[in-house]
């Protein structure tokens, strides 16, 4: 099943293709996976190419929504001082035509009507029969809306300069995808090459990777520590990718993303990661969305889901691995590719970052 075509669609790496296991990996070095992927190295290569391709994909597509906050922010604010800036005019036109009209009815029709009828202010300001026939106030007035028009359409300017840059960002989203599409079928064919030893050593040692990577981004960016969710689990299968974006701005910088963003195909399995209770949620910006209040008191939230595990319901006692839903893009996310936005609320009640807890258990 895929999004619409009007999106980035990520079709996360199709490559490591293992079933889950609750197990936890076992380290492996790099010359380990070589050895075990002598008869397979062509197809390596290919899929380590994709997998650095869809990496780089995820980067460029967090960057670029990052670009899409930054312009929306400014094109909002450029569009509500262009509005505010048609009133001023407006009231400014206004009041210096009633005091054309009222110069007029007063027996002053030579200026009154000069004045309607110049095209410019300026030209009609600078005449000798502005001296005698408009007050201070006039002339102050008429002087002002020349400027404010001038003002006005400046703005207008800008803010078609605006709109423009958010479509040259949301082109290159789409051509992104294409891109991103077309290695991703390469690694997908290169992946059934690879043998199966060749395959689970090349997951376990991504994995490693993963955890090196969390234990450094813990130390700054916080983070629960391990002993803090015991038994904790992917809660996805591979094919995925997430980065570190904690914290990036969402709604034109009115809100901080609360969560990482793990990027797998639409439909893709979603697991429990601990045993606990199941509360269930719609509508909102997470859209179909549940809360996983763990036994051990960490609360995980699963946002943006495309449906539920068939039957469940709210209240209901999982254990770890169980399903609970699938993967989509649902909520204020319809305009992404589809992703599991996943949340850690602590026993506190404080959301913490949940990357290093992920990076040490996603391969």
């Amino acid at each position: 099943m895929r999004t619409p075509t009007s999106v980035f669609l990520v079709v996360a790496l199709v490559l490591g293709l293992i079933a889950w296991d609750p197990s936890p990996a076992i380290s492996v070095d790099r010359q380990a996976v070589d050895q075990a992927c002598a008869a397979s190295k062509r197809a390596l290569s290919v899929v380590e190419d994709g997998a650095a391709r869809l990496d780089e994909a995820v980067r460029r597509y967090v960057e670029i929504n990052i670009q899409l906050e930054e312009q929306s922010l400014e094109t909002f604010g450029l569009r509500a001082a262009a509005d505010e800036k048609a009133d001023v005019v407006s009231g400014l036109r206004a009041a210096v035509n009633d005091q054309a009209i009222g110069l007029y009815m007063s027996g002053s029709a030579t200026q009154g009507s000069t004045l309607l009828a110049s095209k410019s202010l300026t030209d009609f300001l600078t005449g000798r029969q502005m001296l005698s026939g408009l007050s201070e106030r006039t002339f102050d007035a008429a002087v002002e809306l020349e400027n404010q028009i001038k003002d006005l359409l400046a703005l207008n300017e800008e803010l078609q300069a605006s709109n423009e840059e958010l479509d040259d960002l949301r082109d290159e989203l789409e051509q992104l995808a294409l891109e991103t599409n077309q290695a991703l079928e390469a690694a997908q064919m290169a992946y059934f090459d690879l043998d199966t030893e060749c395959a689970r050593l090349y997951n376990e040692y991504q994995a490693e990777l993963r955890r090196i990577e969390a234990e450094r981004v813990a130390n700054t960016t916080g983070g629960l520590p391990l002993e803090a969710t015991p038994g904790f689990i992917c809660p996805v299968n591979q094919p995925f990718s997430f980065i570190n974006d904690w914290g990036f701005s969402r709604d034109g910088g009115r809100r901080s993303h609360k969560g990482t963003d793990v990027f797998t195909p639409y439909g893709q399995e979603q697991y429990a990661v601990a045993n606990g209770t199941i509360e269930l949620l719609s509508g909102g910006l997470g859209g179909t969305a549940i809360w996983l209040v763990s036994d051990y008191g960490v609360r995980f939230y699963y946002a943006h889901m495309s449906g539920y595990a068939p039957g469940l319901t709210n209240g209901q006692a999982v254990a770890i691995g169980d399903l609970v839903g699938y993967t989509g893009n649902s909520g204020n996310a319809r305009t992404t590719p589809p992703h599991l936005h996943f949340g850690i609320r602590a026993s506190t009640g404080q959301w913490v970052n949940p990357y290093p807890t992920l990076a040490r258990t996603c391969g």
